[in-house]
């Protein structure tokens, strides 16, 4: 927007600078207001779309497994078979892969204790 300089040397001017600043003040919080009421309608969409990228052209098939998905969950047997088949498929990741986070701060554990009881050994 470029600046518009306007010289105001009387009352008059003054007052019709006044009023030109409030319609353009008025103006862009109408612009705003639409803008946010955009964003109002459309941030399902672009959450959605920013998760799984093109979801917007398939909108229909996905709103509707959304809801499908979003009745399901709503469920309580639905609900505690999903987080406990999940929980089982994140311990057998968790073991196939090696990860068990407490065996290996125990094993570290021990090894400090052994070295800190080799050195006292030593020492005497």
């Amino acid at each position: 927007m470029p600046k518009v300089k306007v010289k105001v040397t009387n009352g008059d001017l003054l007052q019709k600078e006044i009023n030109r600043l409030k319609k353009r003040s008025r103006a862009l919080e109408n612009e705003l207001g639409d803008r946010v009421d955009y964003f109002k309608g459309n941030y399902g969409k672009m959450a959605l779309n920013s998760v799984l990228p093109g979801s917007a052209k398939h909108g229909a098939f996905l709103g509707v497994a959304g809801r499908i998905a979003k009745i399901a969950w709503q469920s309580g047997k639905f609900k505690s078979f999903t987080t406990s088949a999940l929980m089982t498929a994140l311990e057998f990741a968790g073991v196939r892969l090696g990860i068990n986070l407490f065996d290996k701060y125990r094993k570290g554990r021990s090894k400090k204790k052994k070295a800190k009881a080799a050195a006292e050994k030593e020492e005497d």
